[in-house]
Protein backbone atom coordinates (compact mmCIF):
# COMPACT_ATOMS: atom_id res chain seq x y z
CA UNK A 1 0.00 0.00 0.00
CA UNK A 2 1.21 3.50 -0.86
CA UNK A 3 2.84 5.42 1.99
CA UNK A 4 0.66 8.53 2.32
CA UNK A 5 2.12 11.79 3.64
CA UNK A 6 0.83 15.32 3.96
CA UNK A 7 2.22 16.00 0.48
CA UNK A 8 -0.09 13.27 -0.86
CA UNK A 9 -2.95 15.77 -0.46
CA UNK A 10 -3.29 18.91 -2.57
CA UNK A 11 -2.71 22.35 -1.10
CA UNK A 12 -6.24 23.57 -1.81
CA UNK A 13 -8.26 20.36 -1.91
CA UNK A 14 -11.57 20.09 -3.70
CA UNK A 15 -13.66 23.28 -3.34
CA UNK A 16 -16.18 23.01 -0.51
CA UNK A 17 -19.87 23.85 -0.31
CA UNK A 18 -20.22 22.73 3.30
CA UNK A 19 -18.16 21.26 6.13
CA UNK A 20 -19.41 17.69 5.78
CA UNK A 21 -16.17 16.10 4.64
CA UNK A 22 -14.22 17.68 7.49
CA UNK A 23 -16.84 16.72 10.08
CA UNK A 24 -16.62 13.15 8.73
CA UNK A 25 -12.87 13.17 9.38
CA UNK A 26 -13.34 14.55 12.88
CA UNK A 27 -15.95 11.89 13.59
CA UNK A 28 -13.51 9.06 12.81
CA UNK A 29 -10.92 10.75 15.04
CA UNK A 30 -13.38 10.86 17.95
CA UNK A 31 -14.44 14.52 17.68
CA UNK A 32 -11.37 15.89 19.51
CA UNK A 33 -12.53 19.48 18.97
CA UNK A 34 -15.53 18.88 21.23
CA UNK A 35 -13.22 18.45 24.22
CA UNK A 36 -11.47 21.79 23.70
CA UNK A 37 -12.16 25.46 24.41
CA UNK A 38 -11.48 27.84 21.54
CA UNK A 39 -10.84 31.49 20.81
CA UNK A 40 -11.63 31.54 17.10
CA UNK A 41 -10.01 34.28 15.00
CA UNK A 42 -10.84 35.36 11.44
CA UNK A 43 -9.84 38.38 9.39
CA UNK A 44 -7.71 39.52 6.47
CA UNK A 45 -4.85 41.20 8.32
CA UNK A 46 -3.63 40.93 11.90
CA UNK A 47 -4.75 37.39 12.76
CA UNK A 48 -1.22 36.25 13.52
CA UNK A 49 -0.37 39.22 15.70
CA UNK A 50 -3.62 39.09 17.67
CA UNK A 51 -3.20 35.34 18.15
CA UNK A 52 0.33 35.84 19.44
CA UNK A 53 -0.71 38.58 21.89
CA UNK A 54 -3.56 36.46 23.24
CA UNK A 55 -1.64 33.20 23.52
CA UNK A 56 1.31 34.84 25.30
CA UNK A 57 -0.94 36.37 27.92
CA UNK A 58 -2.93 33.16 28.42
CA UNK A 59 0.28 31.21 29.05
CA UNK A 60 1.33 33.90 31.55
CA UNK A 61 -2.00 33.48 33.32
CA UNK A 62 -1.40 29.77 33.74
CA UNK A 63 -3.64 28.39 31.01
CA UNK A 64 -2.32 25.42 29.08
CA UNK A 65 -2.54 27.14 25.73
CA UNK A 66 -2.56 25.85 22.18
CA UNK A 67 -2.19 27.97 19.06
CA UNK A 68 -3.00 27.03 15.47
CA UNK A 69 -1.97 29.54 12.81
CA UNK A 70 -1.44 29.91 9.08
CA UNK A 71 0.62 30.31 7.07
CA UNK A 72 3.98 29.38 8.50
CA UNK A 73 7.21 31.27 7.75
CA UNK A 74 10.18 28.95 8.29
CA UNK A 75 8.88 25.61 9.57
CA UNK A 76 5.50 23.95 9.16
CA UNK A 77 5.56 23.03 12.86
CA UNK A 78 5.11 26.77 13.60
CA UNK A 79 1.44 26.22 12.83
CA UNK A 80 0.79 23.97 15.82
CA UNK A 81 2.10 25.31 19.13
CA UNK A 82 1.62 24.48 22.78
CA UNK A 83 2.74 26.93 25.47
CA UNK A 84 4.24 29.01 22.63
CA UNK A 85 6.54 26.16 21.57
CA UNK A 86 6.38 24.35 18.24
CA UNK A 87 4.98 20.85 18.26
CA UNK A 88 7.87 18.36 18.40
CA UNK A 89 8.82 16.37 15.31
CA UNK A 90 7.77 13.18 17.10
CA UNK A 91 4.31 14.47 18.03
CA UNK A 92 3.85 16.11 14.63
CA UNK A 93 4.56 12.89 12.77
CA UNK A 94 2.39 10.90 15.18
CA UNK A 95 -0.76 13.02 14.90
CA UNK A 96 -0.29 13.39 11.14
CA UNK A 97 -0.07 9.63 10.73
CA UNK A 98 -3.22 9.10 12.79
CA UNK A 99 -5.11 11.77 10.85
CA UNK A 100 -4.04 10.53 7.43
CA UNK A 101 -4.96 6.96 8.37
CA UNK A 102 -8.43 8.21 9.33
CA UNK A 103 -8.79 10.20 6.11
CA UNK A 104 -7.97 7.13 4.02
CA UNK A 105 -11.05 5.41 5.45
CA UNK A 106 -13.28 8.03 3.82
CA UNK A 107 -14.52 7.81 0.23
CA UNK A 108 -12.95 10.44 -2.06
CA UNK A 109 -10.22 11.07 0.47
CA UNK A 110 -8.17 12.80 -2.22
CA UNK A 111 -10.64 15.70 -1.87
CA UNK A 112 -8.99 16.71 1.40
CA UNK A 113 -6.64 19.68 1.49
CA UNK A 114 -3.38 19.77 3.41
CA UNK A 115 -4.97 22.44 5.60
CA UNK A 116 -7.84 20.13 6.56
CA UNK A 117 -5.42 17.34 7.46
CA UNK A 118 -3.28 19.73 9.53
CA UNK A 119 -6.30 21.19 11.32
CA UNK A 120 -7.60 17.79 12.37
CA UNK A 121 -4.10 16.77 13.46
CA UNK A 122 -3.86 19.93 15.56
CA UNK A 123 -7.16 19.10 17.30
CA UNK A 124 -5.78 15.66 18.15
CA UNK A 125 -2.56 17.12 19.51
CA UNK A 126 -4.29 19.73 21.64
CA UNK A 127 -6.57 17.08 23.12
CA UNK A 128 -3.56 14.88 23.86
CA UNK A 129 -1.92 17.80 25.73
CA UNK A 130 -5.08 18.44 27.80
CA UNK A 131 -5.10 22.00 26.50
CA UNK A 132 -7.20 24.53 28.40
CA UNK A 133 -7.62 27.07 25.59
CA UNK A 134 -6.82 26.90 21.87
CA UNK A 135 -6.23 30.12 19.95
CA UNK A 136 -7.46 29.05 16.53
CA UNK A 137 -6.93 31.01 13.32
CA UNK A 138 -9.03 30.37 10.25
CA UNK A 139 -7.30 29.55 6.98
CA UNK A 140 -9.42 31.31 4.34
CA UNK A 141 -12.63 33.11 5.17
CA UNK A 142 -14.54 31.59 8.04
CA UNK A 143 -17.99 30.33 7.13
CA UNK A 144 -16.74 27.40 5.03
CA UNK A 145 -13.29 27.18 6.61
CA UNK A 146 -12.77 23.77 8.19
CA UNK A 147 -11.89 25.38 11.54
CA UNK A 148 -15.54 26.46 11.70
CA UNK A 149 -16.61 23.11 13.13
CA UNK A 150 -15.75 24.42 16.60
CA UNK A 151 -18.05 26.09 19.12
CA UNK A 152 -15.83 28.87 20.49
CA UNK A 153 -15.92 30.58 23.85
CA UNK A 154 -15.00 33.79 22.02
CA UNK A 155 -14.78 34.94 18.40
CA UNK A 156 -12.41 37.63 17.15
CA UNK A 157 -12.64 39.45 13.82
CA UNK A 158 -9.48 41.33 12.83
CA UNK A 159 -9.08 43.88 10.02
CA UNK A 160 -11.04 42.90 6.90
CA UNK A 161 -9.82 43.80 3.42
CA UNK A 162 -9.81 42.44 -0.11
CA UNK A 163 -8.16 39.03 -0.31
CA UNK A 164 -8.95 35.59 -1.77
CA UNK A 165 -11.64 37.26 -3.87
CA UNK A 166 -11.74 34.22 -6.16
CA UNK A 167 -13.07 32.18 -3.23
CA UNK A 168 -14.79 34.68 -0.95
CA UNK A 169 -16.26 37.09 -3.51
CA UNK A 170 -15.26 40.38 -5.09
CA UNK A 171 -17.31 42.63 -2.80
CA UNK A 172 -16.10 43.54 0.67
CA UNK A 173 -19.53 42.64 2.05
CA UNK A 174 -19.15 39.11 0.64
CA UNK A 175 -15.70 38.72 2.19
CA UNK A 176 -16.92 40.06 5.54
CA UNK A 177 -19.91 37.72 5.52
CA UNK A 178 -17.53 34.77 5.20
CA UNK A 179 -15.33 36.06 8.03
CA UNK A 180 -18.39 36.71 10.22
CA UNK A 181 -19.43 33.09 9.71
CA UNK A 182 -17.27 32.10 12.69
CA UNK A 183 -19.49 34.08 15.07
CA UNK A 184 -21.48 31.68 17.25
CA UNK A 185 -23.32 31.92 20.57
CA UNK A 186 -20.39 33.60 22.30
CA UNK A 187 -19.08 37.19 22.49
CA UNK A 188 -17.25 38.61 19.48
CA UNK A 189 -14.44 41.19 19.62
CA UNK A 190 -13.94 43.19 16.42
CA UNK A 191 -11.00 45.23 15.16
CA UNK A 192 -12.06 48.86 15.64
CA UNK A 193 -11.30 50.20 12.14
CA UNK A 194 -13.46 48.53 9.49
CA UNK A 195 -14.97 49.66 6.21
CA UNK A 196 -18.70 50.23 6.59
CA UNK A 197 -19.60 47.23 4.39
CA UNK A 198 -17.58 44.94 6.64
CA UNK A 199 -18.97 46.42 9.86
CA UNK A 200 -22.55 45.99 8.61
CA UNK A 201 -22.03 42.28 7.91
CA UNK A 202 -20.41 41.62 11.28
CA UNK A 203 -23.07 43.59 13.15
CA UNK A 204 -25.82 41.79 11.25
CA UNK A 205 -24.37 38.39 12.13
CA UNK A 206 -24.12 39.18 15.85
CA UNK A 207 -27.71 40.44 15.85
CA UNK A 208 -28.97 37.29 14.10
CA UNK A 209 -27.10 35.08 16.56
CA UNK A 210 -28.06 37.32 19.48
CA UNK A 211 -24.56 37.66 20.83
CA UNK A 212 -22.47 40.53 22.15
CA UNK A 213 -20.27 42.56 19.79
CA UNK A 214 -17.34 44.26 21.53
CA UNK A 215 -15.50 47.01 19.67
CA UNK A 216 -12.40 48.49 21.34
CA UNK A 217 -12.76 52.19 22.12
CA UNK A 218 -10.35 54.20 19.95
CA UNK A 219 -11.00 57.29 22.08
CA UNK A 220 -9.58 55.38 25.05
CA UNK A 221 -6.18 55.06 23.34
CA UNK A 222 -3.87 57.83 24.56
CA UNK A 223 -0.17 58.64 24.90
CA UNK A 224 0.71 56.75 21.74
CA UNK A 225 4.36 56.54 20.80
CA UNK A 226 4.66 54.47 17.64
CA UNK A 227 7.78 53.42 15.77
CA UNK A 228 9.33 50.58 13.84
CA UNK A 229 11.14 49.57 17.02
CA UNK A 230 7.94 49.09 19.04
CA UNK A 231 5.04 50.99 20.54
CA UNK A 232 3.89 52.36 23.88
CA UNK A 233 0.35 53.52 24.59
CA UNK A 234 -2.33 53.76 27.22
CA UNK A 235 -5.75 52.12 26.92
CA UNK A 236 -8.55 52.83 29.36
CA UNK A 237 -6.03 54.15 31.85
CA UNK A 238 -3.51 51.29 31.74
CA UNK A 239 -0.10 51.53 30.03
CA UNK A 240 1.12 48.94 27.51
CA UNK A 241 4.07 48.29 25.22
CA UNK A 242 4.59 46.08 22.16
CA UNK A 243 7.76 44.90 20.45
CA UNK A 244 6.01 44.75 17.10
CA UNK A 245 5.94 48.25 15.67
CA UNK A 246 3.37 50.32 13.81
CA UNK A 247 0.02 51.83 14.74
CA UNK A 248 -1.79 48.80 13.35
CA UNK A 249 -0.12 46.86 16.16
CA UNK A 250 -1.63 49.23 18.72
CA UNK A 251 -5.04 48.42 17.23
CA UNK A 252 -4.28 44.69 17.18
CA UNK A 253 -3.17 44.96 20.80
CA UNK A 254 -6.39 46.58 22.03
CA UNK A 255 -8.37 43.84 20.30
CA UNK A 256 -6.30 41.31 22.25
CA UNK A 257 -6.76 43.28 25.48
CA UNK A 258 -10.55 43.20 25.16
CA UNK A 259 -10.48 39.48 24.37
CA UNK A 260 -8.22 38.70 27.32
CA UNK A 261 -10.34 40.70 29.74
CA UNK A 262 -13.25 38.44 28.84
CA UNK A 263 -11.09 35.54 30.02
CA UNK A 264 -10.35 37.42 33.25
CA UNK A 265 -6.62 37.56 32.52
CA UNK A 266 -4.85 39.91 34.93
CA UNK A 267 -3.53 43.26 33.71
CA UNK A 268 -0.02 42.19 34.67
CA UNK A 269 -0.17 39.12 32.46
CA UNK A 270 -1.81 41.02 29.61
CA UNK A 271 0.98 43.61 29.73
CA UNK A 272 3.69 40.97 29.81
CA UNK A 273 2.05 39.11 26.95
CA UNK A 274 1.91 42.18 24.74
CA UNK A 275 5.46 43.30 25.41
CA UNK A 276 6.98 39.86 24.71
CA UNK A 277 4.94 38.93 21.61
CA UNK A 278 6.98 38.86 18.40
CA UNK A 279 6.55 37.16 15.04
CA UNK A 280 8.86 36.79 12.04
CA UNK A 281 8.10 38.95 8.99
CA UNK A 282 6.03 41.48 10.92
CA UNK A 283 8.07 44.67 10.61
CA UNK A 284 11.12 42.53 11.33
CA UNK A 285 14.45 44.35 11.34
CA UNK A 286 16.96 42.30 9.35
CA UNK A 287 19.73 44.89 9.11
CA UNK A 288 20.31 48.30 10.69
CA UNK A 289 22.72 50.06 8.33
CA UNK A 290 21.07 50.60 5.99
CA UNK A 291 17.80 49.65 7.62
CA UNK A 292 16.25 46.55 6.02
CA UNK A 293 12.73 45.66 7.15
CA UNK A 294 10.89 42.45 6.32
CA UNK A 295 7.11 42.66 6.38
CA UNK A 296 4.70 40.04 5.10
CA UNK A 297 1.97 42.49 4.03
CA UNK A 298 0.16 40.62 1.27
CA UNK A 299 -2.55 43.02 0.19
CA UNK A 300 -3.32 46.70 -0.22
CA UNK A 301 -4.48 47.11 3.37
CA UNK A 302 -1.22 45.68 4.67
CA UNK A 303 0.85 47.96 2.43
CA UNK A 304 -1.08 50.97 3.72
CA UNK A 305 -0.23 49.95 7.30
CA UNK A 306 3.44 49.59 6.39
CA UNK A 307 3.47 52.99 4.69
CA UNK A 308 2.00 54.61 7.79
CA UNK A 309 4.89 53.29 9.91
CA UNK A 310 7.46 54.96 7.69
CA UNK A 311 5.55 58.13 6.79
CA UNK A 312 7.76 60.33 9.06
CA UNK A 313 10.97 58.90 7.59
CA UNK A 314 12.42 61.45 5.15
CA UNK A 315 14.98 59.11 3.60
CA UNK A 316 15.38 57.36 0.30
CA UNK A 317 13.13 54.27 0.29
CA UNK A 318 13.67 51.17 -1.84
CA UNK A 319 11.02 48.46 -1.87
CA UNK A 320 11.56 44.82 -2.80
CA UNK A 321 8.14 43.57 -3.89
CA UNK A 322 6.84 40.13 -4.82
CA UNK A 323 3.32 38.80 -4.53
CA UNK A 324 1.38 35.60 -5.16
CA UNK A 325 -1.17 35.04 -7.89
CA UNK A 326 -4.74 35.89 -6.91
CA UNK A 327 -3.68 38.87 -4.82
CA UNK A 328 -4.49 42.52 -5.55
CA UNK A 329 -1.08 43.43 -6.88
CA UNK A 330 -2.44 46.47 -8.73
CA UNK A 331 -3.74 47.95 -5.49
CA UNK A 332 -0.46 47.20 -3.73
CA UNK A 333 1.59 48.80 -6.51
CA UNK A 334 -0.62 51.86 -6.50
CA UNK A 335 0.06 52.33 -2.79
CA UNK A 336 3.79 51.83 -3.29
CA UNK A 337 3.87 54.46 -6.05
CA UNK A 338 3.56 57.25 -3.47
CA UNK A 339 6.07 55.65 -1.13
CA UNK A 340 8.97 53.99 -2.94
CA UNK A 341 11.75 55.95 -4.60
CA UNK A 342 12.89 52.65 -6.12
CA UNK A 343 11.03 49.40 -6.77
CA UNK A 344 12.81 46.05 -7.13
CA UNK A 345 10.42 43.35 -8.37
CA UNK A 346 11.04 39.67 -7.65
CA UNK A 347 9.29 36.38 -8.42
CA UNK A 348 11.71 33.59 -7.57
CA UNK A 349 10.28 32.83 -4.13
CA UNK A 350 7.26 30.72 -5.13
CA UNK A 351 5.99 28.89 -8.24
CA UNK A 352 2.71 30.83 -8.15
CA UNK A 353 4.28 34.27 -7.73
CA UNK A 354 3.19 36.95 -10.18
CA UNK A 355 5.96 37.14 -12.78
CA UNK A 356 8.43 40.01 -12.79
CA UNK A 357 7.35 40.86 -16.34
CA UNK A 358 3.69 41.19 -15.33
CA UNK A 359 4.61 43.27 -12.28
CA UNK A 360 6.87 45.47 -14.40
CA UNK A 361 4.09 46.20 -16.88
CA UNK A 362 1.66 46.92 -14.06
CA UNK A 363 4.11 49.21 -12.24
CA UNK A 364 4.31 51.46 -15.30
CA UNK A 365 0.62 52.25 -14.81
CA UNK A 366 1.53 53.97 -11.54
CA UNK A 367 4.50 56.02 -12.65
CA UNK A 368 7.35 53.58 -12.09
CA UNK A 369 9.63 53.96 -15.07
CA UNK A 370 13.21 54.35 -16.20
CA UNK A 371 15.73 54.03 -13.42
CA UNK A 372 13.10 53.63 -10.68
CA UNK A 373 12.07 50.03 -11.30
CA UNK A 374 14.14 46.84 -11.61
CA UNK A 375 13.39 43.13 -11.94
CA UNK A 376 15.46 40.49 -10.14
CA UNK A 377 14.07 36.98 -9.78
CA UNK A 378 16.31 35.90 -6.91
CA UNK A 379 15.05 37.51 -3.66
CA UNK A 380 18.38 37.81 -1.88
CA UNK A 381 19.97 39.52 -4.87
CA UNK A 382 16.91 41.80 -5.09
CA UNK A 383 17.53 42.92 -1.50
CA UNK A 384 21.21 43.51 -2.23
CA UNK A 385 20.33 45.76 -5.16
CA UNK A 386 17.74 47.61 -3.07
CA UNK A 387 20.32 48.31 -0.34
CA UNK A 388 22.58 49.86 -2.98
CA UNK A 389 19.74 51.95 -4.39
CA UNK A 390 18.52 53.33 -1.07
CA UNK A 391 21.77 55.19 -0.51
CA UNK A 392 21.84 54.69 3.24
CA UNK A 393 18.07 55.15 3.55
CA UNK A 394 15.83 52.13 4.08
CA UNK A 395 14.67 48.96 2.35
CA UNK A 396 11.22 47.41 2.79
CA UNK A 397 10.82 43.80 1.65
CA UNK A 398 7.11 43.13 1.30
CA UNK A 399 4.20 41.63 -0.64
CA UNK A 400 4.06 38.04 0.64
CA UNK A 401 4.78 35.84 3.64
CA UNK A 402 6.27 33.41 1.12
CA UNK A 403 8.73 36.09 -0.01
CA UNK A 404 9.64 36.69 3.63
CA UNK A 405 10.05 32.95 4.20
CA UNK A 406 12.26 32.56 1.14
CA UNK A 407 14.53 35.41 2.19
CA UNK A 408 14.75 34.31 5.83
CA UNK A 409 15.47 30.70 4.85
CA UNK A 410 18.26 31.94 2.60
CA UNK A 411 19.72 33.97 5.48
CA UNK A 412 19.17 31.35 8.18
CA UNK A 413 19.03 27.87 6.59
CA UNK A 414 17.09 25.33 8.65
Amino acid sequence: MKDFTLASFSVGGKPVENLSRFTALCRILGEPQNDLNFIHIAGTNGKGSVSEYISRALVNEGYKTGKFTSPYVLNIRERIQFQNRFISNKDFNEVLKTTITAALQIENNNDYSQFEILTAAAFLYFKKKNTDVVVLETGIGGLLDCTNVVEPKLSVITAIGYDHSDILGSELSDIAAHKAGIIKDAPCVMYPVQERAAYVEIKKRTEIIGTQLIIPDLDAVTDEKVSIYGNTFSYKGDSYATIMGGRHQVLNAIVAIEALRLFNVSERNIKNGLKTAALPARMQIIRKNPLVILDGAHNRQGIVAAKEVFAPWHVRKAVVFGILGGKDYLGALQELSTFAHYLVLTDGFAPNAISCSDLYRASSLFGFEGGRVFTVSEPRRAVEIATELCGGGMVLVTGSIRLAASYLTDLFPI
